[in-house]
């Protein structure tokens, strides 16, 4: 089990927005997927696969500090994580791929998906409107495969939920808060869903990620205020999943998570 406090070091040098907490969701969600390598005493190098069922697993904090990158570590996880995916069966394997990572995908069997972006609010005054409380219906989720498990731990921060018409969740990070994942019917449900986030938070700034060729949720996320700081590849290896019908996708759980 790698020591959670140096795990937040390790993504806090890069730059991410990761908490403690979040660190703590990761590694118990991942169970037995969580990969590192230990130098001179600490965590330099790490990576996370987080397997939702058989039908798709994640890959994400895969870091190599900066004193330490040009030896392979980061290859030697990923191998690692694909190796014990692979043992268990799952179809399909993704993972968000930064510049700096995504020379290394390919040559361990990942094809490019879909761009991905993180925008990024200021603070500043909005004239949406809060919602009632309302439970969550995780049935409405159209991920592809079942990860109620993440969703509930993130329904322990903040969560936004119009019955039968979709739901979000949000969550404090190490710089800024993170909205998402946001699903909704229609981009109707998506706004009053992000608006009762901003009512809350406008006075602070926040985070969300969308899939680029999402044009209802960029077009979503501009009303809101949010521009674009940041582009990522979403890659694959193995066989695609599905979405399910019904609500759409309007906000990522995050490049960790998918």
């Amino acid at each position: 089990m790698i020591s959670l406090d140096q795990a937040l070091a390790l993504s806090s040098e890069a730059g991410w927005n990761q908490t403690l907490d979040d660190w703590r969701r990761i590694v118990t969600l991942a169970g037995r997927g969580v990969y590192g390598i230990e130098r001179d005493g600490r965590l330099v190098a790490s990576a996370i696969g987080l397997a939702y069922g058989r039908e798709l697993a994640w890959i994400g904090m895969v870091l190599t500090s900066v004193a330490y990158r040009g030896q392979g570590f980061a290859r030697t996880l990923m191998q690692r994580a694909i190796d014990d995916l692979d043992a268990a069966g799952v179809q399909c394997i993704k993972l968000d791929a930064t510049d700096l990572g995504r020379p290394l995908y390919p040559k361990v069997g990942f094809v490019d998906e879909r761009p991905v972006s993180r925008w990024r609010r200021k603070p500043g005054p909005t004239t949406a409107s809060p919602l009632q409380p309302a439970p969550v219906d995780y049935a409405l989720d159209t991920f592809g495969a079942d990860r109620t498990a993440l969703l509930q731990s993130f329904a322990e921060h903040e969560s936004y939920s119009l019955p039968g018409e979709g739901f979000a969740f949000a969550r404090p990070g190490r710089t800024t808060w993170h909205f998402g994942p946001c699903i909704a019917g229609n981009a109707t449900v998506a706004r009053r869903l992000l608006g009762a986030f901003l009512s809350n938070h406008a006075h602070e700034s926040s985070i969300l990620d969308l899939c680029d060729d999402q044009a209802e949720a960029c077009a979503v996320a501009r009303e809101a205020g949010y521009e674009p700081i940041r582009r990522l590849m979403r890659m694959r290896r193995g066989t695609a999943t599905t979405l399910a019908s019904g609500p759409k996708v309007y906000c990522l759980a995050g490049f960790e998570f998918g």
